[in-house]
């Protein structure tokens, strides 16, 4: 091929690099999750093609192909050993393929690193760098501006009601994107000296920070600081321009007193009612969110100690944490998949040696960084930018997990450090001595190429357009859900999907869920309907836990359907296996409990519940279904003490405590309980009534009159049925 043709070509690939970093910017409404798969599809299909062109290029130009260095036999090495861990891991499919929620998996990762060898092999001079960041740095500024439209109550935040979360859908993915952006701001300013552009770059830099700090991440935001104290720690010590020295020790110096002030301010009004700055004031190891962090981390622990050396596999966070899942946990979401934490994520899904490979990816950086600097192709405030970025980054990652955003920006960055130490003998203009082109590349190139677009081709299809058309159909099947009581259209969409036969699958299943639990609990929908609907869950989801006879949330799933569809026996096996594989989750129990209890056998309950109990006594929720299954079982004085253990109180306003106690005609209990309900919430006429008919249970007549008068005066749209009801007390029938 022409040296003429390869240029051609190179171009384009060049085209389609500076058009990737628009993929943050992406959200697709019609894509279930939004914005994470249209991010995500869009990028594999870029990156696809722009692999194939680039495998071409490479066969024909030898220029064109990466260049040894350390960085590039780490982040190669951290790949194959992530192939290695999806192979050997505990569920294979789920670590190639992932879900939609996440689209990452061994399938993911590879694209990332496909992106990093067109980078480090295409992208030869500092020219095609600085036009790749400033493509990023403008579509930071789009989010950045997207982010104040949020602020300013002009486009709508996702996540909450205050955190900015802009493209993203998340705070902490926007937060992280901006820190990366702040780098590459900083480095244009060193790059370019024209002052207006300097001006442009200070602007945007305060702006892009003053986002970061209202998405109120916090893990971002002490990263940033902490980058921030790491840049002004080592230029005031490696400076040797003494007006910079200075600007660097003030910078440290106001950064303590800063820190310093928000300490002695951080009980006072300004503080907790502002939103981001409150997040900080109640920040502690005692609270909450970091203590969960902490029993995470020991339960990951636990997990890496079972697979020590390739760990489980990509995606499989989720079997430790229900396998090792501690009781205390219950205040938090009761499914994780992610460590939040990046290094646990690692040693987890990879063992030691994928941890030791991805460490080893920021410590090769680094050196070469270094050494470009030491060479003087790289000024010492760029160095150091380095080093703070990965500090703030790393710092971040302890409390989070990545996302195909924050890869792509951190990629970027490597193939930048991978260009600057291969260039570091030659200038960014020097042209070939002579030409690298091969007229002829042989068998071994053709057969490279052929094999690259077979492969592309494929991936295409079956990465990317079947998963897209069935996460569209997905999406389709839950609109039509809310539309429609016709259950065989829904049903037809979902057969759709899943007849895809893609890695959306199980999400499609669990969606499927509940759509049944919706169906059951609907009174426009027939009961022949409704049969239909849960034999098409229960196929189904018999069918997922097949595939993942391990994870313990389709188990529950199924035992939830099971139970609901009348089978029993088959609910409380599943159900057992379920508490064999996460024996600390108090869920579980309540959930086959609430099976034995449909069954008749109360004490059978009473037993799980009492484990549960045991488990985490100051679980609200243990302590509630326990005193209830007391109650049920005649062991009220039991019901009492555990009360007055934990409420100070014998009596607590709850629903199941009292549909318990009228279960078993107490209704002295009943009519006390309503009695709480109506001292904290005197407005609800729902709980007048209520009292009313416990009061007429009771033979107090006149009490149950006067409540009803009560609800009727609270409710008026409630009085002519109370008026019959009142007429029927004076004449002295039961209405």
């Amino acid at each position: 091929m022409s040296e003429k043709g390869i240029r051609y070509v190179v171009n384009v690939i060049k085209g389609g690099l500076f058009v990737l970093p628009l993929l943050s910017l992406i959200v697709v409404d019609f894509l279930f999750f939004p914005f994470i798969t249209g991010k995500n599809f869009f990028f594999r299909i870029m990156v696809e093609i722009l692999f194939f062109l680039w495998v071409f290029v490479a066969v024909f130009d030898k220029k064109y192909r990466p260049k040894k260095s350390p960085l590039l036999i780490a982040v190669s090495a951290t790949f194959f050993i992530l192939v290695l861990a999806t192979f050997f891991g505990e569920n294979i499919y789920r670590s190639f393929w992932s879900n939609y929620e996440r689209m990452e998996g061994l399938v993911g990762q590879l694209h990332l690193f496909a992106y990093f060898l067109i980078l480090a092999s295409v992208l030869r001079v500092k020219k095609d760098w600085k036009i790749l960041f400033g493509a990023m740095i403008g579509v930071s500024f789009i989010a950045t501006f997207y982010g104040f439209l949020q602020f300013f109550g002009k486009a709508a935040i996702h996540q909450s009601s205050t955190r900015l979360d802009a493209t993203f859908g998340n705070a902490t993915y926007l937060a992280i994107f901006i820190i990366f952006h702040l780098f590459l701001i900083s480095l244009f300013f060193i790059w370019f000296r024209q002052k207006w552009i300097r001006i442009s770059l200070g602007v945007l830099f305060a702006l892009e920070a003053l986002v970061m700090f209202l998405t109120a991440t916090r893990g971002a935001i002490l990263g940033f600081l902490g980058g921030l104290f790491l840049m002004g720690l080592l230029m005031a010590f490696l400076g040797h321009n003494k007006k910079l020295r200075y600007f660097f020790v003030g910078l440290l110096v106001a950064f303590v007193v800063v820190i310093s002030l928000f300490l002695f301010i951080k009980d006072t009004s300004f503080v907790k009612e502002n939103y981001v700055l409150s997040r900080f004031s109640s920040l502690s190891f005692s609270e909450q969110t970091v203590e969960s962090r902490f029993t995470i981390w020991g339960m990951s622990i636990e997990g890496f100690k079972e697979h020590p050396i390739l760990g489980w596999g990509p995606e499989n966070y989720n079997l430790v944490f229900n396998k090792y899942f501690e009781p205390i946990l219950y205040k938090q979401e009761p499914w994780f998949d992610r460590a939040h934490n990046v290094l646990f994520d690692w040693l987890i899904t990879t063992g030691i040696i994928g941890f030791i490979s991805y460490l080893s990816i920021f410590a090769t950086a680094i050196y070469m960084s270094w050494r470009v600097w030491k060479s003087k192709n790289f000024k010492l405030l760029e160095f150091v930018l380095v080093l703070s970025l990965f500090g703030a980054y790393i710092f971040h990652n302890l409390f989070v997990f990545d996302n195909l955003t924050s890869y792509f920006v951190f990629f970027s960055v490597l193939g930048y450090i991978h260009f600057s130490w291969s260039a570091n003998k030659k200038k960014e203009d020097e042209k070939e001595k002579r030409s690298s082109v091969l007229k002829d590349p042989g068998m071994g190139g053709y057969l490279a190429v052929t094999a690259s677009f077979i492969l592309v081709i494929s991936s295409l299809y079956f990465a990317n357009i079947k998963p897209m058309k069935a996460c569209n159909t997905l999406l389709d099947a839950l609109y039509l859900s809310r539309q429609t009581t016709n259950v065989d259209d829904v049903l037809g969409k979902i057969d759709e999907v899943i007849g895809y036969g893609t890695f959306g699958t199980g999400e499609t299943r669990e969606q499927l869920m509940s759509y049944a639990n919706a169906v059951i609990g609907s009174k426009e929908i027939s009961e022949e309907n409704k049969i239909k609907v849960l034999t098409k869950a229960i196929e189904e989801m018999e069918k997922q836990v097949a595939k993942n006879p391990n994870d313990v949330r389709y188990l529950v799933m199924l035992g939830s359907i099971y139970g609901r569809g009348g089978r029993l026996e088959d609910a409380i096996k599943i159900l057992d296996k379920a508490i064999e594989l996460s024996p600390g989750k108090q869920q579980l129990y309540f959930v086959e409990a609430d099976v034995y209890l449909s069954s008749g056998d109360k004490g059978k309950a009473l037993g799980l519940l009492e484990k549960a109990y045991a488990l985490e006594n100051s679980n609200g929720e243990a302590i509630n279904n326990l005193a209830t299954l007391y109650i049920m079982n005649e062991k009220e004085k039991e019901a009492e003490d555990l009360l007055m253990e934990h409420y100070s109180s014998k009596v607590i306003a709850n629903q199941k405590i009292v549909n318990a106690y009228a279960a078993v005609d107490n209704f002295e209990k009943v009519r006390d309980i309503w009695l709480l309900f109506i001292e904290q919430d005197p407005a609800n006429a729902q709980h007048h009534v209520n009292l009313a008919a416990t009061y007429l249970k009771l033979g107090e007549k006149e009490l149950s009159i006067s409540e009803l008068e009560k609800a009727m005066e609270l409710n008026p749209g409630f009085k002519e049925q109370a008026e019959y009801y009142i007429n029927e007390i004076k004449e002295g029938r039961n209405p």
